[in-house]
């Protein structure tokens, strides 16, 4: 974990010592649980403020992002720096604690709901016809690859959003209940790329859910328990200037997660090319900021090369709706280029995301 120290009203020498004690301390006992929960990278924002006069002059606020979409704050005030900073680390690490067992509690709800679903799926497919489950499976079979890099690039970006925690669920998980759900509604004759179209539309299904459910149960509060003791703690967890201070979701979004197809470059080879990679990079940063359906249609595009009317039996709406997604989500990512200095010529900044290997 990293650890980020300020000082107001303090000179350097009264804050000596400040982020070896912190550091120490978070490698102890904070590290331990942020890596269990699969986010060992988070980064603890420690401000310390110091005032002349008065009891109670030192400050201390901590801060830091725990999966997957939440702000834990603690701070404490003390005549003294280092009862100051005991009390706000102690504070923090109950915050945390208690986060966590929620989360693991979620965790358990979905993967048992998970297990559920499954469980319902194949006594479906139980009681269909073994010749048809066997057409089915030969059918499916030869697509997973193509679906597992699907899978995979929106997963990097629901992650990067902080839709869905970095561990759970799995591309796995995710395949294993796409194709169980496209067996169960098996059309005799099918061809190769209406399956994989199907594919594509359970695949969307099954991370909505599980988004729907991370956003629910992230969320809900008891009604009944009584509010917290320190209404100071209640106002610190509301402070939302922090979150783009310290939080930068960015370095969750890696390059070789989403330019997989075979007609893509490299990621090397991009990375190596100084004029391309800056290009490409951003690119696909940005497109994180997008409406989540006009991104899904934006990559379907450019990474698997559908068509309007194919993308509209996926997403179960018009081609012209779809058409509408496309040229929206390709102006915002072109005037977005163009602020950051790229030149576009002529094209959309998303056609540079498939090129030839030279």
């Amino acid at each position: 974990m990293k650890v980020r120290t300020g000082f107001q009203g303090m000179s350097s020498k009264e804050g000596e010592g400040v982020h070896e004690l912190v550091s120490a301390w978070v490698e102890k006992h904070l590290e331990p649980i942020m890596r269990g929960v699969g986010y060992a990278e988070s980064e603890l924002a420690v401000n310390i403020a110091k005032r002349k006069k008065g009891a109670r002059k030192f400050h201390v606020k901590l801060h830091m992002h725990v999966p997957p979409k939440k702000i834990v704050a603690a701070h404490a005030r003390a005549d003294e720096l280092r009862p100051a900073i005991d009390e706000a680390l102690g504070r923090l690490l109950r915050e945390v604690r208690k986060h966590v067992s929620r989360v693991r509690h979620q965790e358990a709800y979905k993967r048992k709901a998970r297990r559920t679903r499954l469980r319902e799926l194949k006594a479906k497919l139980a009681a269909m016809p073994a010749e048809i489950v066997t057409e089915a499976t030969g059918g499916i079979e030869k697509l997973l690859p193509r679906l597992e890099k699907a899978v995979r690039r929106e997963l990097t970006y629901l992650r990067s959003q902080g839709d869905l925690p970095p561990d759970y669920p799995t591309v796995d998980d995710v395949i294993d209940e796409v194709v169980a759900a496209v067996k169960s509604e098996w059309s005799e004759g099918a061809d190769a790329e209406a399956v994989y179209l199907k594919l594509l539309k359970a695949m969307h299904e099954v991370l909505d859910r599980e988004v729907r459910n991370s956003r629910v149960f992230g969320e809900m509060e008891s009604l009944e328990a009584p509010p917290a003791a320190d209404a100071e703690d209640q106002a610190e967890a509301m402070v939302e200037e922090e979150i783009a201070e310290f939080w930068q979701p960015d370095e969750l979004l890696r390059l070789e997660d989403v330019v997989e197809d075979e007609a893509s470059p490299e990621p090397e080879a991009v990375l190596e090319e100084e004029e391309t990679a800056p290009e490409v990079q951003y690119t696909l940063v940005v497109m994180r900021e997008l409406p989540i359906q006009w991104r899904r249609a934006l990559m379907l595009q450019t990474f698997e090369q559908l068509a309007a009317q194919q993308m509209a039996e996926i997403f179960g709406e018009e081609a012209a709706t779809v058409s509408a997604w496309l040229d929206a989500a390709n102006r915002f990512l072109d005037a977005r280029m163009r602020d950051a200095g790229f030149d576009l010529g002529n094209g959309h900044a998303s056609a540079r995301l498939i090129q030839p290997s030279k």
